[in-house]
């Protein structure tokens, strides 16, 4: 038997289409037949698919969890990670890890630079990085099409471009939520590819919020840096990157939720707990929405969102122009917390996401706040809930989450950037463990 530190663990490992090892439900039926085993938690990663780095962020988060754990024994908790195809998501091409490539400033405030393409290297690490997740043989004809394009855009080009990626992506797949089907819409709706690439053939260019900018050490405006075809083919494929694991995110929460978790035995009433961060908040939220009631053998206790990597009004039943949240149904559902974090010191919520979630790159108001209606619930926390609905916003270290309530978690002082990480994945430190034993032990 593995242990999680002092907790019996298994691992969930699901491909891009949610199917599940084989034998890995029995398994976790098995750990789930101990006698004295009284609590089920589920954690999933976020855009990271390398188990090495799931094993540390699961190992590193529940030892602070369960140093702080009061009603319940860690031997006496079964800990399941979540394996699921995702990359290290490249956030944009104008941000640090890039920039440095061109030998420029990462994100110039104010300036109307760009002058140069992407260099080689980095669009050539582009089609390499969209091959490993899309996989040789799907990838293989977006690979030739954006080589292509990236020579000069015209009419053919951006038409081959654009057909290869939403078959190999498979968006025009109407079973998709209405988050989904948002995101997709500019790749199924374009009636000119060519203009639709066009459009990020010059680096982005956004207004920030005061809140946002002095979070962020930015100004009032950011641009990027790089301007050209390279620059536009690759911000196109990281569009589609983000959109295949955002929605794979969902898929493999289906599954999870509809499928694995209401197929496993336990030996007495067990209390379950959701814990997901990034885009694994999006997969467990995913779960729990998809989740039968009654749901033989648990109680559905908790969800915890560590800087989730999705909607902001993502569990509200009413948007506005007729719309709900993709996941509205959530609310209620479990018998104790929902716990959300949120800081807007997470570059990777506040601005990426927003810039993402947006196909056009022209000036918008207040990006990345809670004003925006492309902010992240790792920015904001929820939004436009019902104030009934909702526990008063804890601030601090006083992690005492309320039942049946939707409860915000503002982060400022602990999901911060270290010298060895970013804020967005500061999430394993003692201060995150003692809330996700808070949440437990409610």
């Amino acid at each position: 038997m593995d242990k999680l530190g002092q907790s019996p663990f298994t691992w969930l490992k699901f491909d891009e289409d949610g199917k599940i090892e084989k034998g890995a439900v029995a398994a976790l039926t098995k750990l789930l037949a101990a006698p004295d085993v009284a609590d089920l938690v589920v954690i999933s990663h976020g855009w990271k698919n390398n188990e090495k780095d799931a094993t540390d962020l699961y190992g590193k988060l529940w030892k602070n969890a369960c140093l702080a754990l009061a009603s319940r024994k860690p031997a006496n908790v079964v800990v399941a990670g979540v394996l699921w195809p995702a990359k290290e998501y490249e956030t944009d091409f104008d941000d640090e890890s890039l920039a440095a490539a061109g030998g420029g400033q990462a994100l110039a405030v104010g300036s109307g630079g760009g002058a140069q393409d992407l260099p080689d290297k980095a669009f050539k690490d582009v089609l390499e990085s969209f091959r490993d997740l899309f996989g040789a043989k799907a990838a293989a004809p977006v690979i030739a099409a954006a080589k292509e394009a990236a020579k000069g855009l015209n009419g053919k080009r951006a038409d081959d471009l654009l057909d290869a990626v939403v078959k190999a992506a498979r968006i025009a797949d109407k079973k998709v939520d209405p988050e989904l089907a948002a995101d997709g819409k500019p790749f199924t709706g374009a009636d000119d590819a060519q203009v639709l690439i066009e459009q990020l053939l010059a680096p982005p260019q956004f207004a920030v919020s005061e809140q946002v900018g002095k979070a962020q050490n930015l100004g009032d405006v950011v641009t990027g840096l790089f301007r050209g075809p390279r620059a536009a083919v690759a911000r196109f494929l990281n569009q589609t990157t983000y959109y295949e694991m955002k929605k794979r995110a969902g898929i493999v929460g289906g599954k999870l939720g509809g499928e694995v978790i209401p197929a496993l035995k336990t030996a007495r009433p067990t209390r379950l707990h959701l814990v997901g961060h990034s885009f694994g908040a999006r997969l467990v939220t995913a779960a729990a929405a998809a989740l039968p009631k009654p749901l033989p053998g648990f109680e559905f206790f908790s969800l915890t969102l560590l800087q989730g990597a999705f909607s902001h009004n993502a569990l509200a039943e009413k948007i506005g122009g007729g719309q709900s949240g993709a996941f509205w149904r959530v609310i209620g559902r479990p018998s104790g917390p929902i716990a959300i974090t949120h800081t807007h010191n997470d570059r990777a919520c506040t601005f990426w996401y927003a810039v993402a979630s947006r196909f056009a790159r022209d000036v918008a108001a207040a990006i990345g706040d809670k004003n925006d209606k492309y902010g992240a619930m790792g920015a904001n926390g929820a939004q436009k809930l019902a104030a009934a609905l909702c526990a008063p916003e804890h601030v601090g270290g006083a992690f005492k989450p309320a039942r049946k309530k939707v409860n915000g978690f503002l982060a400022d002082a602990y999901v911060v950037k270290t010298k060895d990480t970013d804020a967005h994945n500061n999430v394993t430190n003692e201060q995150c463990g003692r809330l996700v034993a808070a949440v437990i032990d409610s």
